[in-house]
């Protein structure tokens, strides 16, 4: 699956998916806390985040949409 931006490769097309927030801007990860006002591409990214609130996110951490 290649990106028809930057023509870098994917193996599955869920990681050409989030590729594409780079090229879109898209931020559709948002950190929950109403204090926070930060946001991610990259879901691992926001939830690398949450650990500097202190919170560690189970594995099935499921991000609001805002």
């Amino acid at each position: 699956h290649q990106c028809p931006v930057c023509d870098k490769w994917f193996p599955r097309p869920s990681g050409l998916a989030t590729h594409m927030n780079v090229h879109s801007g898209a931020k559709p990860f948002h950190c929950p806390l109403p204090s926070c006002p930060k946001a991610f591409a990259v879901r691992s990214n926001a939830k690398r985040h949450l650990r500097t609130h202190g919170i560690v996110p189970p594995p099935d951490f499921a991000f609001a949409l805002p």
